[in-house]
């Protein structure tokens, strides 16, 4: 099928409220304005960089140009100017991640290449939940999520000299916020493929579908336990419960994250974005107030709106 390209996309027209809750909650927590000027002061994201270019394989318009050409695809359905790099990485998962705030790069798997690519929304999907991260901003916090655990004892001991206890508990907190933002590329990764039945296989493959059933795949069955989950009531599980079971991991369950992109679906949301005329008015990517398409500067918080 065609997607359509969003033009003027706001990356707060798709944000999952779970995202915005988790991230001001996370802001709030004593210790964590030092854990991130620590980030800045050590340069990690260089770090994760050297790790990333001298393992895995570039892609570029010569070296696997069909791949390249999905990814600038994608960028230009979700309204992303700045096309970051690709690499491809040996993992057996279908995974695909994104690192890095100013020189913003994704990597797969070679997997999922594999095993996507005879669906290309699939494969859309993939890449646009991972460019959705980009677009919204994500990747400071989800780069901090990333080698927190790791470099700690580089770094002033596993502190970084915020504290034992309080270093332990801006973790929690910035996790929790990691899986709330993998809710929001969700939203951008069906919106990239604008195929629902297709980015619900992809959840389903990434869940761990045997390949050799990927034919028989049947996505209603799926759907039918992402509705029966929608009793469950994620946002009022007490913190006991939810230490007890994902408080250490960067995903939500598969079945929630479903669950959450069915409830949004439904609601009327997602075809609103794809059902809006660019050329009347847009938000305004500072405060996200609503602004007419000639408007060179918000009316709301002032911001330059002409470099959108």
């Amino acid at each position: 099928m065609e997607q359509k390209e969003l033009l003027l996309l706001n990356p707060r027209e798709y944000e999952h409220p779970w995202d915005k809750k988790a991230l001001d909650t996370l802001k709030k927590q004593k210790g964590f304005d030092k854990l991130a000027n620590e980030f800045y002061k050590h340069s990690l994201e260089r770090v994760l960089r050297i790790q990333y270019t001298g393992s895995y394989l570039k892609v570029t318009d010569t070296h696997f140009p069909d791949i390249q050409e999905k990814l600038k695809h994608v960028c230009k359905i979700l309204n992303l100017s700045l096309i970051p790099e690709l690499y491809i990485e040996m993992g057996w998962g279908i995974k695909g991640h994104a690192v890095g705030t100013e020189k913003p790069m994704i990597i797969v798997t070679r997997r999922a290449i594999d095993w996507l690519s005879k669906n290309e929304n699939e494969l859309l999907g993939l890449l646009g939940h991972n460019v959705g991260h980009i677009k919204s901003t994500h990747m400071m916090y989800h780069d901090m999520a990333k080698v927190l655990p790791l470099v700690g004892d580089l770094i002033g001991g596993s502190t970084l000299g915020v504290g034992k206890m309080i270093a332990v508990g801006v973790e929690a907190y910035l996790l929790q916020w990691y899986r709330m933002s993998e809710l929001t590329a969700d939203r951008a990764g069906l919106l990239a493929c604008q195929d629902f039945e297709s980015y619900i296989k992809l959840l389903m493959k990434s869940a761990g579908s045997p390949k050799t059933h990927f034919s028989t795949i049947d996505t209603e069955e799926f759907i039918k336990q992402a509705r029966e989950f929608q009793s469950f009531d994620y946002d009022s599980l007490d913190k006991v419960a939810k230490a007890a079971t994902i408080m250490w991991q960067t995903h939500p369950w598969t079945v929630l994250r479903a669950s959450e992109l069915l409830k949004w679906v439904e609601s009327g949301d997602y075809n609103k974005i794809l059902d809006k005329d660019a050329s009347d008015t847009f938000l305004c990517f500072s405060c996200g107030a609503e602004l007419k398409r000639d408007d060179k500067f918000c009316g709301e918080c002032g911001a330059n709106t002409s470099t959108r």
